[in-house]
């Protein structure tokens, strides 16, 4: 098994076993997401609740694609938050006031993100549930 290192030294050249590789690599990060960030747990159930309701209250076609696009949007900007805050604490360890400032500049982007997913939320659903 190749390294994500040697992968990229190979110039470019198409290897099914390096997609799949690439893809194990991806859902051990969401694996490592779910079990190690507790905000990503919550965004976890929120979405599982979301989709339920999706799917009692009988979602169009337009309205799935709004709610499937307002989970991905949160769940990308909890990744790359996560992903900013191993970067940042393993690169610099102790507090750092550019570190912080970086830090809640990436969490504000998934608190951002998570606005509009509500809102997304309550512009589909509650014109349904008030019938």
């Amino acid at each position: 098994m190749r390294t994500k290192t040697e992968r990229r030294r190979r110039g470019g050249q198409f290897s099914l076993l390096d997609r799949f590789s690439s893809l194990r690599d991806a859902l051990n990060g969401l694996g490592i997401l779910i079990v190690e960030q507790h905000n990503a747990r919550i965004h976890l159930v929120v979405a599982i609740c979301v989709l339920a309701l999706g799917l009692l209250t009988g979602l169009n076609g337009l309205e799935w694609l709004l709610i499937f696009a307002a989970i991905s949007l949160v769940w990308m900007a909890e990744a790359f938050n996560s992903a900013l805050e191993y970067v940042c604490d393993a690169a610099v360890p102790e507090a750092h006031e550019l570190i912080g400032k970086a830090k809640d500049v990436a969490a504000a982007g998934v608190l951002i993100c998570s606005v509009f997913a509500v809102l997304v939320g309550v512009w589909v659903f509650v014109p349904g549930l008030l019938r």
